[in-house]
């Protein structure tokens, strides 16, 4: 194909043509590679780089990929992304001063690894949930909160297999000295109002930020709105094997008009901070090669 007469139009129109263009694919990686048109010329390629990393669609099967293709671009292109959608698994790293095993960092920890990333779109698939054990349902929960404190991102999308991480659990914990066993019931809180109201008081009351929760069906292709159901905090019964409703939960949280959407590397956690140190000295391949990563995020408790 010639692309002699492409080339004479204006060069507005033909940077919308890219947008259009690259905003209808998604890559999964590791085939993350250059589309066709980057390839026709160096003309194109130069004019449409930059479109193609500012909507082109990132996908990543784990947080062990995203880590490895975030670590593999330059800064100026990271901080390009926009559009990126991940299956949330634990990262779990042994700090070379750590005592008793590896320490597991969940998926907001490792954002603050990547200062500069801006992206419009966060899309979240949770990892945890899926077994219907309580610890899982708690760790989605909280996954929810401390994702929606990141700067990374305009609006996250969040996504878990069923509703029951919204219904307070029974967390069961054994003293090994008496042998005792104690039941605890897990803190919720009535949703979404809940976290509607955090976000708002983050960014504004008036400033368009928000949080929305859906029950997905046929794919995704049909929604129903959650505004009232879970406001009224409910509980799971100890032992309860009953299967959760149809439909997996969405939850949409957006940012203010006039929100700084940039992360900024920037954590209270030391052990964060010791991770950040780590790939700062070592660096992420240095990091795998010493062994101090277990690989295991086809399963969100392989590292336990």
């Amino acid at each position: 194909m010639s692309f002699t007469l492409f080339r004479r139009f204006p060069m507005e129109l033909r940077h919308r043509i890219y947008t259009a263009h690259f905003s209808t694919l998604t890559q999964t990686y590791p085939a993350i590679r250059p589309p066709p048109i980057l390839l026709a010329s160096r003309q194109l390629h130069d004019e449409a780089l930059p479109s193609y990393w500012r909507t082109n669609h990132f996908a990543f099967t784990g947080t062990k990929h995203l880590v490895d293709f975030l670590t593999s671009i330059p800064d100026s292109t990271l901080r390009s992304l926009r559009h990126v959608s991940v299956c949330a698994y634990p990262f779990p790293v042994y700090p070379v001063d750590a005592q008793g095993g590896y320490i597991t960092y969940l998926f907001d920890r490792v954002l603050s690894l990547f200062p500069g990333l801006q992206l419009s779109r966060l899309w979240v698939g949770d990892p945890y949930a899926v077994a219907l054990e309580p610890w899982g349902l708690d760790v989605a929960y909280a996954m929810v909160e401390m994702l929606s404190r990141g700067d990374a991102w305009r609006e996250l999308v969040y996504v878990v297999e069923h509703d029951r991480f919204m219904k307070s659990c029974p967390l069961t914990s054994i003293d090994l000295a008496t042998n005792v066993r104690t039941v605890e019931w897990s803190p919720r809180d009535p949703l979404p109002s809940t976290w509607d109201a955090m976000i708002k008081a983050r960014d504004g009351v008036d400033s368009g930020a928000g949080v929305e929760m859906c029950r997905l069906f046929d794919g995704g292709k049909r929604r129903v709105p959650l505004t009232t159901e879970f406001e009224t905090v409910q509980r799971l019964e100890e032992g309860s094997v009953t299967m959760p409703d149809d439909g997996q939960i969405e939850i949409t949280v957006r940012r203010g008009r006039n929100a700084d959407v940039v992360e900024k590397g920037v954590t209270d956690c030391e052990k964060t901070e010791k991770l950040r140190a780590l790939f700062k000295e070592i660096g992420w391949k240095g990091i795998q090669a010493k062994g101090l990563y277990l690989d295991g995020e086809d399963d969100a408790t392989a590292h336990l």
